[in-house]
């Protein structure tokens, strides 16, 4: 059924994905201008300033953001098969540490040495949020098994 708590979990994590477009990752100052760095790419906020990146280069975070959010939504409609939504929830996890780990790992180092400044997260609300959605995820693969285990112990009463 729709109504089962793994879809509430599944729901948040969506949520979360999709603010992910709609806030900065991080904030970065500079002689040069104020960049924000968000999913879409790093955007310089001062009028007529020059961008430090082509924007394809952020396309594969878009793409991994795009899909875990896809992924998450459409396992929310597998609630009939509980073994393909729990394999389903497992490749979202590794798509969110992914995501996780592109953010801190290479994005974000990337961008220190092309602009030559440290990041500011104090008013970057979005970069908690692919945290916030691996932990719904998380919690979601919990459910599942719960919700699973439920269903097999009330078939050997039978």
């Amino acid at each position: 059924m729709i109504q089962r708590i793994q879809t509430v979990y599944l729901s948040l994590a969506f949520i979360a994905i999709a603010l992910l477009f709609a806030f900065p990752l991080a904030q970065f100052f500079s002689d040069h201008g104020v960049y924000f760095f968000s999913v879409t790419g790093l955007k310089n906020m001062v009028p007529g300033g020059a961008n430090a990146f082509h924007p394809l280069i952020f396309l594969p975070l878009i793409i991994v953001a795009v899909g875990i959010a896809l992924l998450t939504l459409y396992t929310i409609f597998k609630f009939k098969n509980r073994s393909l939504q729990l394999k389903l929830t497992n490749i979202g996890v590794l798509a969110s540490i992914a995501l996780i780990m592109g953010i801190f790992f290479l994005y974000i180092p990337m961008i220190e040495k092309k602009i030559d400044i440290v990041p500011d997260y104090s008013k970057a609300f979005g970069i908690y949020l692919p945290l916030v959605a691996l932990v719904f995820i998380v919690m979601a693969i919990r459910a599942i098994k719960r919700d699973d285990k439920l269903v097999r112990s009330a078939d050997r009463l039978r």
